[in-house]
């Protein structure tokens, strides 16, 4: 099965804790949207996406390489997130995959992010990442 893992983090580096845990998981690699070329030469059975909230939506690289991408290559997805106090940001990633037409296999896993302002501080925490590890084996298993 051909696994892909792609995500947007900031500086914060918190979504970028989850690509790591689910790449290490799957034995994959975990590749970051906007450091280098991310192409789909070959069917991708399942694709891992995840990224942040800023300002209440995906980032902007994050919607720009769903602007342009051809989705025939994949044929499910699964969406992972973390969010400071807006909890969509999994919903709203989900809906720029299905907007594509691409498959989205089970409910987004989100959770809480390091952010300024909030009581966040420490997660992604050793609980979460345990718990996104499950989760994409838990995909990979619907997938299958």
């Amino acid at each position: 099965m051909n696994i892909r893992v792609i995500y947007h983090s900031s500086k914060s580096g918190n979504t970028e804790k989850l690509a790591k845990a689910i790449a290490e998981a799957l034995g994959v690699k975990a590749e970051h949207i906007g450091k280098g070329s991310i192409s789909f030469s070959r069917p991708v059975d399942l694709l891992f996406v995840g990224d942040g909230i800023y300002w209440a939506k995906p980032h902007r690289i994050t919607r720009k390489f769903f602007k342009k991408l051809n989705p025939a290559p994949i044929r499910n997805a699964a969406v992972f997130a973390t969010y400071g106090n807006q909890f969509k940001i999994g919903d709203d990633l989900k809906k720029l995959l299905q907007d594509k037409g691409i498959n989205v296999v089970g409910d987004p896993f989100t959770c809480k992010g390091a952010s300024v302002g909030t009581k966040n501080h420490g997660h992604p925490d050793e609980t979460d990442l345990q718990n996104v590890m499950a989760f994409a084996q838990n995909i990979v298993a619907l997938v299958k």
